[in-house]
């Protein structure tokens, strides 16, 4: 018989599943009331097309080489869930519909089943249906080196994204979220020693100059952004604890001003853009401001749960062809070309790059 001390360990998980069910339930909820016109920052961003582009649609290649892998689409699934029945159902999903569209996917934090190891197989059978597919694992950045190892062991990952969450975790009741954020050293010395490459990740709070001058200091491989305007886990967490006073879900970066930030850095590393990307345009925006690779979730989550799976594939396919005129709009053979590209920052954006690159004056 089960003693007192399995039956509180039980309760615990129940406890923990329940909550990534929620997170699940309101970043749904989140899509669906939101306004995203204006929230993402690309709508600051004007590209400049070329009435003599000289160039044909054969010619355009859209693929992107990161970490010595061909993407052959530089845009993928982002970390959404896992670690309950309902998210793994939904990983599944995402897992095939990655497969039929040969995208790559990260999972949701592994956290749980790091804790509660007979979770692991409903993570593990995102491998089972991508079977060649390009993987990210996905931990916090409280895990050690062992806790990475078994994350990306878990489902075979080509890579490991670690998050970094403060403002998500100061919102989170008090027993639940973190209240020491000592991470650095950490994820140094996971980025040193594991075998893949790990990718430093935001989870929709962008990143600033000074974050990206201390991650171009170590081991890791890329940055993803995670910028303001994509699913917003303050509110989210503020939504559950239904405490409101700090307003945390209004502060950060959007990914364009995220990778502004990264410019005025002078960061080296790849960077990946993500924070609500619904669009071939944004996806476009991003590599041009910097990004190697770009990441959809919430909008993916709420297009899956509304509409079903193929209507996601739709989207999908009509990024990849959508992305192809673009190029061709812009006179550009490759991801490459595009960091020429002119561009127009509206007043709002422009007064954010004065601001950011000119001494204060207060």
């Amino acid at each position: 018989m089960p003693n007192q001390l399995d039956k509180e360990k039980d309760r615990e998980k129940i406890t923990h599943q329940h909550r990534k069910d929620e997170h699940l339930s309101l970043a749904q909820k989140f899509w669906r009331n939101q306004n995203f016109e204006n929230s993402t920052g690309f709508g600051d961003i004007r590209l400049i097309p070329k009435s003599l582009p000289e160039i044909s649609m054969t010619e355009i290649d859209i693929s992107a080489n990161v970490f010595g892998y061909k993407f052959k689409k530089p845009f993928y699934i982002e970390a959404i869930t896992g670690g309950s029945e309902r998210g793994d159902r939904i990983n599944a999903q995402l897992a095939e519909i990655a497969k039929n569209q040969r995208l790559a996917m990260a999972v949701g934090s592994q956290s749980i089943a790091l804790k509660y190891p007979e979770l692991a197989v409903g993570f593990a059978k995102v491998r089972q249906i991508h079977k060649d597919g390009f993987l990210f694992a996905n931990i916090g950045a409280s895990h050690g080196l062992e806790g990475a190892k078994r994350a990306v062991d878990m489902i075979e990952a080509n890579a490991l994204e670690i998050h970094v969450n403060v403002i998500q975790e100061l919102a989170m009741k008090d027993g639940e979220g973190d209240r020491s954020f000592y991470w650095l050293e950490n994820i140094n010395e996971i980025a040193s020693q594991l075998d893949v490459p790990v990718i430093v990740k935001e989870v929709g709070f962008g990143m600033s100059q000074q974050t990206f001058q201390l991650l171009g200091e170590t081991a890791v491989s890329a940055i993803n952004v995670g910028g303001r305007g994509g699913t917003n886990f303050a509110w989210i967490e503020e939504q559950r604890a239904k405490e409101f006073s700090l307003y945390l879900d209004a502060q950060g970066l959007s990914a364009p001003e995220s990778l502004l930030e990264a410019k005025f850095a002078s960061i080296s590393k790849p960077l990946i853009a993500t924070g609500g990307i619904q669009y071939a345009s944004q996806i476009v925006k991003s590599q041009v401001l910097g990004a190697s690779l770009v990441s959809s979730a919430g909008f993916i989550l709420s297009n899956l749960v509304e509409n079903g799976a193929e209507y996601v594939e739709m989207i999908l396919e009509n990024w990849a062809s959508d992305m192809t005129k673009f190029y061709a709009m812009l006179g550009v053979k490759d991801s490459s070309a595009l960091q020429k590209t002119e561009l127009i920052y509206s007043g709002d954006l422009f007064t954010f790059i004065e601001q950011r690159t000119k001494p204060s004056r207060f």
